[in-house]
């Protein structure tokens, strides 16, 4: 998954992801995640929540979130830009959910049978596949409640880190860097990562930078090599010790180990 900071004005992605874990982020999409097996704590904005198998967080664009597994979960997870959703583009700029997460899916058997669809056809035709999108959009806001938009406060420090790691990753990062171009102590910068972020800021920069390189390394035939460069990372070694750490192993492997949609959704 790719779930940082972009302007995603013609996307839309919709993949299987297992063992999810990343830090808080924020970009211009909508990203909604659907469990099939597990549990995953997820964050939006000051609401956590640990949603279980046929339960979903739909997250609205431009709003913090993150994703904690502490066991092993498998869901569908779908990075759409709001052009996507035809009947609901204006509510996703204009209002917001009074709950991210819902449970929709437990009580409505035909919430499992479209995300499956949805899922089987993002390959076969992108048009049907962001049809079942808007299909299960519309299952799921039946029940939930809206609020008017708040306003993003651009002056709270969290968004501020997050708004710009997540854009600049790609370019040599270091704290006092950050810190000179937002005009905060270094050291306020570090505490504010961890106690808000719950991870350190190089730990924060890595994530997102493997992140990147594990999505070319999925969708494109980029060499290697041209992939941990464009990611940001300043060796290959500094690379495959960071990837296989986060992966468990590496990444010519990785790119070679793709679970099929076969195995969750049998054709049959």
């Amino acid at each position: 998954m790719q779930p940082f900071y972009e302007d995603k004005q013609d996307e839309f992605r919709c993949t299987l992801t297992r063992d999810i874990t990343f830090p808080a982020h924020l970009h211009s999409a909508v990203e909604l995640i659907y469990l099939l097996e597990g549990s995953l704590e997820v964050t939006v904005q000051n609401q956590t929540k640990r949603i279980r198998k046929d339960e979903a967080a739909l997250i609205f664009p431009d709003m913090v979130h993150s994703y904690l597994t502490t066991d092993a979960c498998l869901g569908i997870l779908c990075i759409f830009s709001p052009a996507y959703a035809r009947d609901y583009y204006h509510l996703f700029r204009k209002q917001q959910p009074e709950s991210p997460f819902l449970s929709s899916g437990t009580r409505n058997p035909d919430i499992p049978l479209a995300f499956g669809r949805m899922l089987r056809y993002r390959e076969l035709s992108l048009s049907v596949s962001a049809a079942w999108l808007n299909l299960i959009l519309s299952f799921l806001l039946s029940d939930t409640v809206l609020l008017p938009r708040d306003s993003t406060d651009s002056a709270d420090v969290g968004y501020r880190l997050i708004s710009y790691v997540s854009q600049h990753f790609q370019e040599p990062l270091t704290l006092d860097s950050l810190a000179r171009e937002l005009h905060f102590n270094k050291y306020y910068i570090s505490r504010v990562f961890t106690a808000r972020l719950r991870c350190g800021f190089y730990e924060y920069v890595n994530r997102l930078r493997l992140d990147y390189a594990a999505r070319q390394l999925r969708t494109t035939d980029q060499r290697i090599t041209a992939i941990w460069q464009d990611a940001g990372f300043e060796s290959q070694k500094t690379f495959n010790r960071n990837f296989l750490a986060c992966y468990h192993m590496t990444p010519s492997r990785y790119r070679k180990t793709q679970a099929p949609i076969g195995e969750v959704f049998p054709q049959s």
